[in-house]
């Protein structure tokens, strides 16, 4: 027999809600810091013009994440990815290709289509800020129990699966 666990009040559930908003504004506030921080420090260590800062964090590390993974994306199929309207995609895409991130290229079978990949300075860039995320979230994660970071990542993981930002495995 399944174990019918106690109902959640409707306080618990706006706990929970004010609560996820308040760590999402935090993580976004120190994304968007770190990111403006990252880049100036990375683009010091290249030979070109500095570009200008990074329009939106969390668009710019979704497109550059999709775009490491998967090359010569559409731009419709990247809008889909990332979950984004398709001008804020071209809005991304235009600052990636304006600093020498990414280059559009055209479709050999039907020039309508626009496909999109990262150059090689975009990858670095990408696996540069990735490397610096993934560390913060260690040490982050490194403040909870073992049992607590596998609950954590099982949630999150879960949380993905529902509101479908990643196919089921």
């Amino acid at each position: 027999m399944i174990n019918n666990p106690k109902p959640i009040s409707d306080e618990q559930i706006s706990s929970v809600v004010q609560n996820a908003i308040c760590v999402i504004v935090t993580i976004k506030n120190n994304l968007e810091d770190e990111l403006t921080l990252l880049q100036q420090y990375y683009n010091e260590t290249r030979s070109s013009d500095m570009p200008t800062s990074i329009p939106d964090d969390i668009t710019f590390f979704n497109t550059s994440g999709t775009l490491y993974r998967t090359t010569n994306l559409t731009m419709g199929e990247l809008s889909k990815s990332i979950a984004a309207p398709m001008s804020s995609t071209t809005r991304m895409v235009n600052w990636l290709v304006d600093n020498s991130y990414a280059v559009r290229l055209s479709d050999p079978d039907d020039r309508r289509i626009v496909r999109v990949t990262l150059t090689e300075e975009g990858r670095k860039l990408h696996e540069y800020i990735e490397s610096h995320i993934i560390k913060r979230v260690r040490e982050t994660m490194e403040l909870l129990t073992q049992e607590e970071q596998t609950v954590v990542l099982a949630v999150f993981d879960k949380l993905a699966r529902v509101f479908n930002l990643k196919e089921a495995k």
